[in-house]
């Protein structure tokens, strides 16, 4: 039984090894998920998304309500202090101690359409005293409980709390089409990553297929040569191609071993790993209305959101700055009951009342015109938010032209391109049989060979620039034109 155990447990052993060394298989809709899920750049991105949303809330939240809560205990105080006597009629050292336990209790509710504040305050505590001189000396021990409600109002001054609480907002929500812009260059630089390795493993196979093409024909010219049917230069040549096809092979696997390893570096895979690229890479054309892309751009561009966003705090920067030297009126008002009494039951009752009204003008007279260059500072950096916001929506506009011409540009290439590889195609196989049959050279061959090879090359190319082009038109303007919905 243990010979028979400790078989299978090596079967199931070297099952999960060969599973564990079993090459993942990356296609790009699974590619795009993994970078989204684990990558570096999209971890990073959430992060600093999270850190100013979460900064920018807090700013939003300063009309939110307040409460703190003071404790004192205890406050001890022991002085001593010189004092007159009337009845001794001199001065006389008195020895003063106060131990305090206190607590105080303030909420503060800052109103957003007025720009004032509106406190409730209540105040509590036990004292004990000694007082006296050296020959005698009272101990005293009184309550106080004091609440008040306050209202403080500043007047003809901008709202403050309201500017504060709107610019938060707007940049959070520049927090949040940033990240949605971070989320789409994720996707295309995977997208170009996954391309650009996909290319490479195809030139890797379209290398070696011309190797194998190459040795067919040294054997054919290795026949031919031996039967003394072509010069010895003709047998030479083809050793020649299928040497350099060979060195070309080698340098198109190292290219395609390195744009793989970027993939998994892009997708934070294990360099270690063995990955596989999967792509049904075929031509289907996608309607695309120019009108539509630039408005979907000019409407979804974080760019564009964030420099209209940035003029608007420009202009409330200004109404801050504008009203920093103008004539102010604050208002201040409260009410307030009191009690203080020996016995801690009576500060509860019997209250008295203090009642405050005051109206403070405060009127700026001179400060060597610091406040008329921090307003023209202000107006400078409003014109400059205007021109950002005027260059950047022309930006935006002549990025979608220039990405339709890009695809339309490929499309035109994909229809000439597709072919031509049939044509190459069957060139090269004539062109073979006729090398066989003796009715052509080695270089006319080679040359078939040639087109062939680049016919391939260029064709995977233009697919390429064209998903390519579709994908960056995607990140440009947030719209799947190829689903006809938001990105």
């Amino acid at each position: 039984m243990k010979p028979l155990a400790l078989f299978i447990s090596c079967l199931f052993a070297c099952r999960a090894l060969l599973q564990a060394q079993a090459p993942l298989e990356l296609t790009l809709e699974k590619s795009i998920a993994l970078a989204l899920d684990q990558s570096f750049a999209m971890r990073n991105a959430t992060q600093l998304y999270i850190a100013a949303r979460k900064s920018y809330e807090a700013q939003a939240l300063i009309t939110g309500t307040s409460v703190d809560l003071t404790l004192r205990l205890p406050d001890y105080n022991e002085s001593l202090s010189n004092q007159f006597n009337p009845i001794s009629q001199r001065y006389e050292f008195y020895q003063l101690q106060t131990t305090l336990l206190r607590s105080n209790l303030a909420i503060n509710q800052p109103v957003g359409v007025t720009g004032g504040t509106l406190s409730l305050s209540g105040d509590f505590f036990k004292r004990n005293q000694l007082t006296g001189s050296t020959s005698s000396s009272d101990a005293i021990r009184d309550y106080f409980s004091y609440f008040q409600v306050q209202l403080q109002q500043p007047l003809l001054t901008a709202n403050t709390l309201k500017i504060n609480a709107d610019q938060a907002s707007l940049r959070l929500e520049d927090a949040s089409s940033g990240f949605k812009r971070d989320q789409l260059d994720v996707v295309f630089g995977v997208t170009d990553a996954f391309y650009a390795a996909y290319r490479a493993s195809q030139a890797e196979l379209i290398s070696a297929e011309q190797v194998k093409q190459n040795e067919e024909s040294y054997v054919t010219a290795k026949s031919k040569y031996d039967a003394g049917l072509i010069p010895e230069v003709d047998y030479l040549q083809s050793d020649v191609d299928l040497v350099t096809s060979k060195n070309q092979l080698l340098n198109d696997q190292r290219e395609a071993s390195r744009a793989k390893n970027a993939v998994k570096l892009l997708l934070g895979l294990d360099l270690q790993s063995e990955i596989t690229l999967k792509s049904e890479l075929q031509y289907t054309p996608i309607k695309v209305d120019p009108k539509m892309a630039a408005e979907k751009a000019l409407e979804n561009r974080a760019e564009l959101l964030n420099a209209r966003r940035a003029r608007d705090i420009s202009e409330m920067d200004l109404e801050l700055a504008s009203s920093r030297r103008h004539v102010r009126l604050d208002l201040t008002a409260s009410y307030g009951l009191n009690r203080n009494d020996e016995r801690m039951e009576s500060v509860f009752q019997d209250f008295g009342r203090t009642r405050t009204v005051a109206l403070q003008v405060s009127v700026p007279l001179f400060d060597w015109g610091r406040h008329a260059r921090e307003v023209e500072a202000a107006e400078a950096q409003l014109k400059s938010s205007d021109l950002t916001f005027a260059n950047t929506e022309q930006q935006i506009r002549q990025q979608v032209i220039d990405l339709l011409s890009r695809i339309s540009v490929a499309e035109s290439r994909i229809a000439v391109l597709a072919k031509s590889v049939d044509v190459a195609q069957k060139s090269y196989e004539i062109s073979l049989e006729r090398f066989r049959a003796g009715t052509i050279t080695r270089n006319d061959l080679a040359q078939a060979q040639q087109r062939l090879t680049a016919s391939k090359l260029n064709n995977l190319v233009a697919l390429i620039d064209y998903r390519l082009g579709i994908a960056d038109l995607t990140r440009k303007t947030l719209w799947d034109f190829e689903h006809d919905r938001p990105a």
